[in-house]
């Protein structure tokens, strides 16, 4: 069973929401590919994983930069084009465009999108929520930046 959450940005940006929730996956034992198609964000990604807490360490590197050698071993990997094969990932954290028809060993998806994604959120919803291997849900950031679960 896959569990997707869509995360609706309302209030802050993704590279403020992706540490804790990268933080969480970490601590349930996934591997992380971090995948968006806008490579300012990636920087942006990345300097939020290394400044994100100050006691705090999230391992991870991004794939044009570790090389094909050294992805493998990355516990979270930033990308832009990679899947999670790359790194052995059974965790995808997508953030722009759409996710992926293939979710083959996926355990877990974090689907982060802002207003400008919210037509292709719920057509990817309408696709996922009918699946039997699926287990979808709706989490929306309220006025003071929390995400409540709202389906």
């Amino acid at each position: 069973m896959i569990d997707i959450g869509f995360y609706q940005l309302a209030q802050r940006r993704a590279e403020a929401v992706l540490p804790p929730l990268v933080t969480k996956a970490l601590a349930a034992g996934h591997r992380i590919l971090v995948r968006t198609p806008d490579p300012a964000l990636l920087a942006k990604l990345d300097t939020a994983l290394w400044t994100q807490a100050p006691d705090s360490f999230i391992p991870h590197g991004i794939d044009t930069e570790v090389g094909p050698d050294r992805a493998p071993t990355q516990p979270v990997l930033l990308t832009t084009t990679a899947t999670p094969a790359a790194n052995a990932a059974d965790c995808l954290a997508q953030i722009g465009d759409d996710l992926p028809d293939d979710l083959t060993g996926l355990a877990r998806i974090l689907f982060l999108f802002d207003a400008d994604g919210l037509e292709t959120a719920r057509a990817r919803w309408r696709i996922v929520s009918r699946l039997e291997t699926a287990r979808p849900a709706y989490w929306r950031e309220s006025e003071d930046g929390r995400f409540e679960k709202a389906g």
